[in-house]
């Protein structure tokens, strides 16, 4: 990680994929406490402090995705404060949601909002979710599967419009989302899911009905 070589100091982080998360902090926290110049390595060590994380995890993250001027890299940082599923993060990635310029670094915080599962990200997603253009779905996607994640019943009447998208790889994570959503609703519209075209949307509703049923017998 001293090296001089960016090749060599991206190898020591990638490395610390197979340490344990005491071993991989001393690492990962010298990639920032020393203004790494390469962002390759700066995304790559904020994603790795939300699953390898240590105590200075969610303080490092917070200023990365507030500071750090490449795109990838607050949306790395987004994402592992999604793993790190540290409460105190709800803020941060609101922010990020609604005020940064990159697309790819608001739907990162769309997706770790559905993973810290705060209920007040309900609101935000919906929000979000209403305010894409039609027919880009990066954002939908991403906002879609964050309010499965939620559980939360009442996305149903706001996502279903996306069983018509016609992009399948939204209407597969329509469906995985729908089997978290025990309604009557998502389970007439994973109906019209499994008769879909495409194969992938075909399994992702059979296997979300399947789902659905257990978690609705369960609800009684």
């Amino acid at each position: 990680i001293y090296s001089k070589d960016a090749s060599e100091r991206l190898q020591a982080v990638m490395d610390c994929r197979d340490l344990p998360p005491e071993a991989a902090a001393p690492i990962l926290c010298h990639v920032f406490d020393n203004n790494e110049t390469e962002a390759s390595l700066r995304e790559f060590a904020a994603l790795a402090l939300g699953f390898k994380s240590n105590n200075r995890s969610y303080e490092i993250l917070t200023q990365v995705v507030e500071r750090d001027d490449d795109d990838d890299v607050r949306a790395a940082a987004a994402a592992g404060l999604g793993y790190l599923g540290d409460d105190r993060a709800f803020d941060t990635l609101r922010m990020l949601l609604f005020e940064d310029h990159s697309s790819r670094a608001r739907a990162s915080a769309a997706v770790s909002l559905g993973m810290l599962r705060d209920p007040r990200s309900f609101q935000c997603l919906i929000q979000s979710l209403e305010e894409e253009k039609e027919g880009v779905y990066d954002m939908a996607r991403a906002c879609i599967g964050a309010l499965g994640e939620l559980g939360d019943i009442r996305a149903v009447n706001h996502i279903l419009k996306f069983s018509t998208s016609g992009d399948f790889v939204t209407q597969q994570i329509l469906a995985e989302a729908l089997g978290n959503l025990a309604c009557p609703e998502a389970e007439e519209a994973l109906k019209f899911l499994q008769n879909d075209e495409h194969p992938n949307v075909q399994k992702a509703a059979t296997l979300s009905r399947e789902q659905l049923a257990v978690r609705m017998l369960g609800n009684k």
